[in-house]
């Protein structure tokens, strides 16, 4: 009876998961890798919290699919870097300009890092699809 009751739980907990995908778009290098990061408020973009997820994933191509499953709906942000030296760092120039490629969610920060409301979006129930630029 126990087991019945966990699974059940379990399946109601994954009824309301919703999957994030992102269409990764504008990568220069076809080395390395894209670091994401999934933040669900403005102290985790900041740099002063944890993001929701995190993902690691090798550049092969100019673009690049990557789905996040297993997210509550609800409003968060993203933020990516093209790590093409694969030194796990956005490397920048002598005044902080960055000489890797760099991203966020509504293609927000061409021009410096954007604030958390700039940048986020709804993740919806039936899960959503973006598509961000490598700037």
């Amino acid at each position: 009876m126990k087991r019945l009751i966990a699974a059940a739980l379990l399946l109601a907990a994954n009824a309301h998961a919703a999957t994030l995908t992102l269409d990764i778009q504008g990568l220069t290098k076809k080395t390395g890798h894209v670091l994401i990061a999934v933040h669900a408020d403005a102290a985790s973009f900041g740099d002063k919290g944890k993001p929701v997820a995190v993902r690691n994933v090798e550049v092969k191509d100019s673009t690049l699919t990557v789905t996040i499953p297993d997210l509550a709906p609800g409003v968060y942000a993203v933020s990516l870097f093209h790590d093409a030296n694969d030194n796990h760092k956005l490397d920048t120039n002598f005044i902080g300009i960055p000489k890797e490629g760099y991203g966020f969610s509504n293609n927000v920060g061409a021009r410096g890092r954007p604030s958390f409301a700039d940048a986020r979006f709804t993740l919806a129930a039936d899960g959503t699809t973006l598509t961000l630029t490598v700037f």
